[in-house]
C-alpha cells in the first residue's frame, strides 16, 4: 500500500554511501568560461527552486505534509484531518505524494559537478516521482484557486495594513 511505498526512499537516503574517488560525468567548475556561468545558472536555478517550494508551504498546510498534524490530531483522538478536507483537495492528495518533488528534481539535476553515485541517486529519484506524480487539469484548477485564495488574503491585509499606515503613521519605535 501506500505507507510502503512511502518506506522505499527512506531506506535510499538512509542507507546512502557517497563514492568520494568516482569518475565525474561532467564538472563544468573546472573549465572557464563555464566555470563562472554554469556556477551562476546552477545558483540561479536553485534559488528559484526554494522560493518555490517556501510558496508552496503558503498553498498546503505543511503541517498536514510533514506528518505533523495527523499525530497532533491522533493525541486528541479528532482521527484523520484528511476527512475534515473538500473532495478536490483529498483528490489532489492522491495524485500527488508530495509537492516539493518537482523543485526537488531541480535541485537533484542542476548541478555543476555530476558524479556516477549523484547520477544513480537523482536517476533513482527521479524515476520514482514519475511513478508517483499524476496531476491532471482539474488538480491544477483546484491549486490555483487555491493560490488565488491565499493571494486575496495576502493583499486585504496589505491593504488594512497601509490604510493603518495612512491614518496612524508610521511606527517610531522609541529606546529608552
Amino acid at each position: 500500500g501506500r505507507a510502503e511505498q512511502s518506506g522505499r526512499p527512506q531506506v535510499l537516503m538512509r542507507c546512502w554511501q557517497p563514492v568520494r574517488d568516482g569518475p565525474l560525468l561532467w564538472d563544468a567548475s573546472r573549465s572557464e568560461p563555464w566555470a563562472t556561468w554554469v556556477l551562476l545558472a546552477c545558483f540561479i536555478l536553485h534559488f528559484v527552486a526554494w522560493l518555490i517550494i517556501f510558496s508552496i508551504i503558503l498553498i498546503f498546510d505543511y503541517a498536514e505534509l510533514m506528518g505533523v498534524k495527523q499525530v497532533y490530531y491522533h493525541c486528541l483522538g479528532m482521527g484523520d484531518p484528511l476527512a475534515l478536507k473538500s473532495v478536490r483537495a483529498v483528490r489532489l492528495y492522491s495524485h500527488l505524494r508530495h509537492p516539493v518533488y518537482l523543485e526537488f528534481l531541480l535541485i537533484l539535476w542542476a548541478v555543476p559537478c555530476l558524479s556516477l553515485d549523484r547520477l544513480l541517486l537523482a536517476t533513482l529519484f527521479t524515476a520514482y516521482m514519475t511513478c508517483g506524480h499524476s496531476l491532471d487539469q482539474q488538480d491544477y484548477l483546484y491549486l490555483r484557486a487555491q493560490l488565488d485564495k491565499k493571494f486575496q488574503v495576502f493583499s486585504r491585509e496589505e491593504a488594512a495594513y497601509g490604510d493603518l499606515l495612512a491614518r496612524n503613521g508610521p511606527v517610531v519605535s522609541k529606546e529608552s
